[in-house]
């Protein structure tokens, strides 16, 4: 049974120092004691798989011996390379001392090489050497200690506990097999549990010794399991031993007690690691024993923004959710400021209204927000909180629910705070805890901002799509009141002229079709654009140029394309922008100008030109305020739209608009339609179809 043991323990521990290699293996860092602690892990599986070999089939204690001397020699240069920050392995000897021990240990080894040809020195003799190095090894781990930094010595104290241990059980060992020149059984086999009992230590100080590089990282999840799993074996292995004892002493019943017992034990183990207070209890423990800081920070930010891009209910509830989370706290409360006030605006496992949040936010939130200060509740109330402000005790006596008050502030987010119930991720928040705390607010708080602007960013365009709306339709009005008043203005020269009274019935119709379409608009409040029909441009310029004669300088059509041009648009807006550019070259004209509107087709585009010998625009006018909405040169008279929708709707139709001018030299607009949107190929028809 020993040595079944004793095998089961070399042969874990060969697994131990691969593990650690293979790990290290996956580290980018490249530095000496990364290497020397490789080398070591190498060595330390030869070493294992060697006692291995020697218990399982009874061989020869020298290449145990050996392979000894080689890995003792690997933990002393490893201690010798952590001492120092030098990068290059001939400097690790600068002293005399470490480097004559580690000359020392490495003649050993050769002695011992030759042993295998040449009888060399007996057995008692070998043991004394190897007893020697037992103490050099002690005398390193000491000296490594001794040269650490109080402060630096929690990253290496694992170290040194590890080799402590095996070094001091291997003194024990070769002290009395000196003395009796007889290795002890129990000795001998149990060394590879040592060993895999020290594996662990040695793998913790590889993570916390920044200066090593190599930054092995183990998973809190991993020792959290790992641990879970040991504690459940260690459990078995104490009742199956608890079963065979009452097997052995029950008689006649002890099958049936040896069965209830077990049925009994595997209920209390299900109930312990059912429970979360005990799995968190055992998570504590790991985090405050074995790891310099309480959180994985690069876990809890990922779980941070996952929360926060899956949100359940509210904005507010995913805040608070994501603020209550890393802590482990049951109960909680989000509010904001509102003016002069705090608003609940979201609660976990508590009711709102509730008069401790009442209370608390009426006497402690407004000075906490000022200093963005966590307030603890229970050393307030204990008058042990150094808090900056002044607190009244008394009034956080009745309170019971809560034990945090943590403030949401940014310089440029929303202000609130968070009041939390006592944490259970923790025995005792400190100042990680707290700082963990002014991190997860403060992105909060942005969060929030960023959320409370778009819910205003949403309102803000409702009510630009009312002023858009109302600014086109008023356009629309302009443009009927103008012409109703053309027509009252010529009335009274040509009320006896058919063809006046003919185009004075049109002029109305249009007026009432528009007013029509601006009520309908009115009604659905909304501006509608989609009445698409098939437009043949070179008719509807015609119509165009006849409704704006009626104002000098008559715009004058002077070359048009030989192809008509047919497209799906909105017709009566489309009038309206030709209507608009031809009206503003007009204004833009003394009577005596001219106003030309031409029509070519180029490569990819059909082009309409107006252009006109009037007081032009700079350049800086052009780029800067043309197209821009409800900037008008013409006072009360206009709404500085005209210009932005004939660039919308042409930019709508996949094409662009051109514009040339100078001050006092005219102005030519170029509107280009891509030939893509004709309604038909453009062939030597005579119109469209």
């Amino acid at each position: 049974m020993d040595t079944l043991l004793g095998t089961i323990g070399y042969l874990s521990a060969a697994a131990g120092f691969l593990f650690i290699f293979l790990l290290l293996l996956t580290t980018k860092a490249k530095s000496l004691p990364k290497r020397l602690l490789q080398s070591t892990c190498l060595l330390g599986t030869g070493w294992a798989i060697a006692s291995y070999f020697q218990v399982r089939y009874q061989l020869s204690i020298l290449p145990v011996l050996f392979t000894e001397s080689l890995l003792t020699l690997g933990w002393c240069l490893l201690v010798t390379s952590s001492l120092t920050d030098t990068p290059r392995f001939s400097r690790l000897f600068s002293e005399k001392v470490p480097a004559f021990l580690c000359l020392a240990i490495l003649g050993i080894a050769v002695l011992e090489g030759l042993r295998f040809f040449w009888p060399l020195l007996d057995q008692r003799s070998f043991l004394f050497l190897h007893l020697c190095q037992t103490i050099v090894g002690l005398w390193f781990t000491e000296l490594r200690y001794r040269r650490t930094l109080k402060e630096d010595r929690w990253a290496i104290k694992p170290l040194c506990l590890g080799l402590g241990m095996y070094f001091a059980y291997h003194f024990a060992l070769y002290a009395d097999a000196f003395l009796t020149n007889v290795l002890a059984p129990g000795f001998w086999l149990s060394r590879g549990w040592i060993m895999l009992v020290s594996l662990p230590l040695i793998l913790l100080t590889a993570r916390r010794a920044k200066h090593w590089q190599s930054r092995v990282y183990v998973s809190r999840d991993i020792i959290y399991h790992s641990s879970l799993l040991l504690v459940a074996a260690g459990y078995l292995l104490v009742m199956s031993l608890a079963g065979f004892y009452i097997k052995s002493m029950g008689g006649q019943w002890s099958d049936t007690i040896q069965i209830l017992f077990f049925a009994l034990s595997g209920l209390v183990l299900a109930s312990l690691f059912l429970s979360e207070t005990f799995r968190k209890n055992i998570m504590v423990f790991i985090t405050k024993h074995f790891f310099a800081n309480k959180y994985e920070y690069r876990e809890e930010w990922m779980r941070f923004t996952t929360t926060l891009e899956q949100p359940e209910g509210t904005e507010y509830d995913t805040a608070l959710r994501a603020m209550m989370h890393p802590f482990g706290c049951d109960k909680g409360v989000l509010a904001t400021r509102q003016g002069p006030r705090l608003k609940v605006q979201a609660s976990i496992a508590i009711d709102s209204p509730h008069p401790e949040i009442d209370l608390l936010l009426t006497n402690v939130a407004f000075p906490v927000l000022e200093h963005q200060w966590i307030l603890d509740i229970q050393q307030a109330k204990q008058h042990r909180e150094p808090a900056p402000f002044e607190i009244d005790p008394d009034a956080l006596a009745a309170i019971t629910e809560f034990a945090y008050v943590v403030p949401l502030t940014s310089s440029s987010g929303t202000q609130g705070v968070c009041l939390l119930s006592k944490p259970t991720s923790t025995e005792k928040v400190n100042w990680e805890d707290r700082d963990l705390m002014h991190v997860i607010s403060r992105q909060l708080s942005v969060f929030l901002n960023v959320f409370e602007t778009n819910q205003k960013l949403a309102e803000s365009q409702q009510f630009d799509t009312f002023n858009r709306m109302s600014a086109f339709l008023v356009h629309d009005l302009k443009n009927v009141l103008a012409q109703l008043q053309l027509l009252s203005k010529n009335a009274a020269k040509h009320k006896d002229n058919p063809a006046f009274i003919e185009d004075a019935f049109e002029t109305v119709d249009s007026a009432a079709s528009r007013l029509t379409k601006v009520l309908t608009q009115l009604n659905n409040k909304r501006v509608d654009h989609q009445s698409m029909e098939t437009i043949d441009l070179d008719q509807l310029i015609h119509q165009v140029c006849k409704h704006r004669a009626v104002k000098l300088p008559a715009p004058a059509i002077i070359g048009q394309s030989v192809l008509p041009f047919c497209f799906q648009a909105d017709r009566e807006r489309f009038s309206n922008v030709l209507s608009h550019l031809i009206q503003n070259a007009q204004e833009a004209t003394d009577d005596s100008g001219y106003v030309h509107i031409s029509t070519a087709v180029t490569t990819d585009f059909y082009r309409i030109s107006i252009s006109d010998n009037g007081r032009g625009m700079s350049r800086d006018f052009i780029e800067n305020r043309l197209f821009k909405p409800f900037d008008t040169t013409k006072g009360n008279a206009g709404m500085g739209i005209g210009a932005y929708d004939a660039k919308m709707m042409v930019e709508q139709l996949g094409g662009y608009i051109d514009v040339l001018s100078e001050p006092a030299q005219g102005t030519s607009i170029h509107l280009h339609l891509p030939l893509s949107i004709a309604a038909q190929p453009t062939h030597d028809s005579e119109s469209c179809q």
